[in-house]
């Protein structure tokens, strides 16, 4: 599984909004340079976290963007599929001949199984995993 740019940036993103919430709304361009890309691109990601009901946003002068509900409630799975779409077990092969079947019915049920794994693991992280993630000191390697 490879997780796209975008979907990354939309998890550290919610991440470091609920690192924020004593602070009240967090402005895009503040996002945008806490991930290190374009202000353009937080707003997009954040937008369609908003539309997904992750997030919420407050217009105004004092506006931003706060977390919809807890972080421990919004799950990995929930994120990336705002952004890419549900995940689904799918292969790109739907033409096939008679004597095909049996195999291609095996690969679509691997697929389908492979992707449930996928979205059960994802349901197991919340945005407070990564928030946890960010508080964690680093540690220089010796070499």
């Amino acid at each position: 599984m490879k997780l796209s740019k975008t979907s990354a940036h939309a998890a550290l993103a919610i991440a470091f909004l609920a690192n924020q919430t004593t602070q009240g709304p967090t402005q895009a361009r503040t996002v945008a340079e806490h991930l290190g890309v374009p202000t353009d691109s937080a707003l997009k990601i954040l937008q369609a976290l908003s539309r997904h009901r992750l997030i919420k946003s407050q217009l105004g002068r004092s506006g931003g963007y706060l977390l919809h509900r807890p972080a421990e409630s919004i799950s990995l799975l929930e994120i990336v599929e705002a952004i890419d779409g549900p995940i689904a077990g799918e292969m790109p092969i739907s033409q096939h001949t008679g004597k095909l079947d049996y195999s291609m019915n095996i690969l679509q049920s691997a697929c389908q199984n492979a992707a449930q794994q996928l979205r059960d693991t994802l349901c197991k992280y919340t945005v407070a995993d990564l928030v946890v993630a960010e508080e964690q000191p680093t540690f220089a390697v010796a070499g």
